[in-house]
């Protein structure tokens, strides 16, 4: 039986005689016509020794995992490919190479060793599953990656807060009046080993500077290695506004007073400057804040005592109180 090199031979050597019978009636140097030949003889030749020969070449697969329980989920990446380097005689790595081009190595979960939420693909897979797909006498060298550790979950998910991680700077006449996310929540599902320690879940870090209007914008959230986080981005909204001062004045309370005595202040009320939003400046009074004097902090000798802002609203900055600290007087009740 003719082996396929033979033929090959054969078939580039008629090929070249119907090449000179289909143009007999065109003047042609010889000598050139001669020299292709040979030429082509020699190369079918080269390939035919080369072929015969052992060679070592790498196979691009896709990686694919089977028989997967319904209710697993992947939750980290595995590589998309891995590179197979086999040796074998160059017709037979050439035969498979061609009557397969597209390669799909499908490793069966079931032979895949688990441990705490961790699926194994080492040496002895590759092995296993490589076996069964490359043809006799194609032997397996190395695998890359050699190892692939994936994470999963069987079902269990819960709600995670999202926080805004990154730094905001308005101009001088701007001030940050708050930060949105969108959603506030995600779901995460992890290995039951990870599941309880993340109690949070923070963006990919931002930074902008002289912010002087809304900002809208979408970020993805930090990757947790063995978390698969549904959704994982979100729609941020940086809330700027134009500042102006607000002064208001405040009653002063006073706390920590033994049921037995009177503490009095003069005056009795201070002024509590801040700075506030255009939009927020008439929702924010003087109800919205306490100045106290704390009486364990008043000592003998002291003539007078320091006010405390001890409640303000939200979305305020710069909080300063006039006068800072007051006269005052202790009086014993009968």
């Amino acid at each position: 039986m003719e082996s396929g090199f033979t033929i090959l031979r054969k078939r580039s050597v008629a090929y070249i005689r119907s090449l000179f019978q289909r143009f007999r009636f065109v003047t042609v140097n010889r000598e050139i016509m001669v020299f292709l030949l040979f030429l082509i003889v020699a190369v079918a030749f080269w390939l035919s020794q080369t072929f015969k020969d052992h060679t070592t070449v790498n196979l691009e697969y896709d990686l694919r995992i089977v028989n997967v329980p319904k209710n697993l989920i992947f939750t980290s990446d595995m590589p998309k490919t891995v590179s197979v380097a086999v040796s074998g005689r160059g017709f037979t790595i050439l035969q498979y190479v061609v009557n397969k081009q597209y390669k799909v190595l499908n490793v069966d979960y079931n032979d895949l060793p688990k441990m705490g939420g961790t699926l194994t693909i080492d040496n002895y897979v590759w092995k296993k599953t490589l076996t069964k797909e490359l043809p006799k006498g194609v032997t397996l060298q190395t695998v890359n990656p050699s190892t692939v550790d994936v994470f999963y979950s069987m079902g269990e998910h819960k709600q995670i807060p999202i926080e805004f991680q990154g730094k905001i700077r308005t101009s001088e006449e701007y001030m940050l009046c708050g930060i949105e996310l969108q959603p506030k929540y995600v779901d995460i599902y992890a290995p039951s080993a990870i599941f309880d320690t993340i109690k949070v879940v923070y963006t990919e870090p931002f930074i902008k500077n002289n912010v002087q209007d809304t900002l809208r914008f979408r970020l993805s959230l930090n990757k947790i290695k063995g978390v698969k986080m549904i959704p994982d981005t979100v729609n941020v909204k940086v809330c700027v506004d134009l500042f102006t001062a607000k002064t208001v004045k405040v009653p002063i309370y006073c706390e920590n007073i033994p049921h037995n005595k009177i503490l009095r202040t003069f005056p009795l009320t201070a002024d509590v400057t801040f700075r506030v939003s255009a939009t927020m400046f008439n929702n924010i009074t003087e109800d919205d804040f306490v100045v106290v004097v704390d009486y364990n902090t008043i000592k003998a000798q002291d003539r007078k005592c320091k006010l405390i802002i001890r409640e303000s609203p939200k979305g305020i900055s710069n909080i300063k109180v006039n006068p800072e600290v007051v006269d005052y007087v202790i009086e014993q009740e009968d």
